[in-house]
């Protein structure tokens, strides 16, 4: 066994027993751990491309009232837009969300103490600057308020934004795959029976040498333990591809010249808040413990080619290499571009915080039901002849 087979043990169970202790507070029914409701995924994707339009005229309305037009405010209001919609849109489901071992309450209190974290962050290294942009926005109201009430509305902001946004996110991403996910595998078994090979497959990165036989699911359903494992895999790789994707702005030097830091870094944490809609997939597909059946002796995991895919061309190391040294030779200096990574790594392990907790918590099992079964259903249907 490695170290860091020991050092991923090591963590679950440490996050087990303390989940353990908060979940014994607040012991939940089966009832509620395992209600869903799949008129609402239906609702929800019905009415999302809507919900994203009106996100965009946010966006529009913005640029517009405050008149500036330059690449990074267009960028910083783009992203605002999102957070505001998702935050409303949040608000709404948070009520009707599915039940986990941590109660409702447990989640705000989470998010309390996130938001506190972020704020002490921001006014410790001046790089979160939430209270200044409340500042600025009552100044632009022709108002004129105190750095108290500043600081108390910039936490009522950020802890909406930390419980409502991530409710938001998971619960669209959630839809959506509960929805198509069993789709997809349906698609690489009708190709395998047919013998062929499409877009799907070449996806997943299944080998060309190979042909694929049959897919086959064993998902690990729990609804007597909080999941610590999925909450700290899909932690790592929230954080791995948001500090990722910041490389396209953090070393690219068009932004390094148009922007100031806490700019670019107010950019990047609004993005980060979506970076889950990628990441969960790709974590669904793995808890699924989906595989197809070839010649070869053992089975392909198709979470290793989603892996694959979704990382490889998210990192295109050619493009961050070639950021990395046009930086380098426009003069910016290694410690300038380490400061901008070292700044976003803490809000953004709390921003991947609340979100592994909640995904564990209220989706992973239900999304794995709904998606099993799918697939099996419409697996007997066609052997059945139906």
């Amino acid at each position: 066994m490695d170290v860091k087979t020991n050092l991923a043990e090591i963590s679950n169970k440490v996050m087990s027993k303390h989940m353990s202790k908060v979940i014994e507070l607040f012991p939940r029914s089966k009832e509620q751990l395992t209600h869903i409701d799949l008129d609402e995924d239906k609702r929800i994707t019905k009415i999302f491309p809507a919900f994203l339009a009106v996100c965009l005229a946010l966006w529009v309305v913005l640029i517009v009232i405050r008149g500036e037009y330059t690449m990074s405010y267009m960028l910083q209001y783009v992203c605002l837009s999102f957070v505001i919609c998702f935050t409303f849109l949040g608000a709404y489901l948070f009520i009707s969300m599915n039940q986990g071992h941590l109660t409702k309450v447990s989640l705000c209190i989470m998010s309390l103490i996130m938001a506190a974290f972020m704020l002490f962050y921001g006014e410790l290294t001046d790089h979160l600057p939430v209270a200044d942009v409340v500042t600025n926005t009552f100044l632009f109201l022709g108002h004129e308020i105190g750095s108290s009430l500043a600081l108390t509305l910039a936490f009522l902001f950020l802890f909406l934004v930390m419980l409502f946004v991530p409710t938001g996110v998971l619960s669209v991403t959630a839809s959506y795959l509960r929805i198509y996910m069993a789709k997809v595998f349906l698609n690489i078994q009708a190709h395998a029976d047919a013998g062929e090979r499409g877009r799907t497959e070449a996806f997943f990165a299944i080998p060309d040498i190979v042909d694929v036989k049959e897919v086959h699911m064993d998902p690990k359903i729990d609804y007597e333990n909080f999941n610590a494992e999925v909450a700290i895999n899909l932690w790592s790789y929230i954080v791995l591809t948001g500090a990722l994707g910041a490389s396209y702005l953090f070393l690219n030097p068009f932004f390094l010249d148009s922007m100031s830091s806490k700019e670019m870094l107010a950019i990047m944490l609004m993005l980060s808040m979506f970076v889950p809609a990628l990441v969960v997939p790709l974590e669904i597909i793995k808890d699924l413990n989906a595989t197809v059946i070839t010649d070869a002796p053992r089975p392909y995991y198709l979470w290793t080619g989603a892996k694959r895919s979704l990382l490889g061309s998210f990192l295109a190391l050619g493009a961050f290499s070639v950021m990395f040294f046009l930086a380098l030779y426009y003069g910016y200096s290694l410690g300038t571009l380490f400061v901008n990574y070292t700044y976003l790594l803490f809000p953004l392990a709390c921003i991947a915080m609340m979100y592994s907790i909640m995904y564990a918590n209220n989706f992973s099992n239900v999304m794995k039901a709904v998606i099993y079964a799918r697939f099996m259903g419409a697996q007997e249907k066609e052997e059945s002849g139906q």
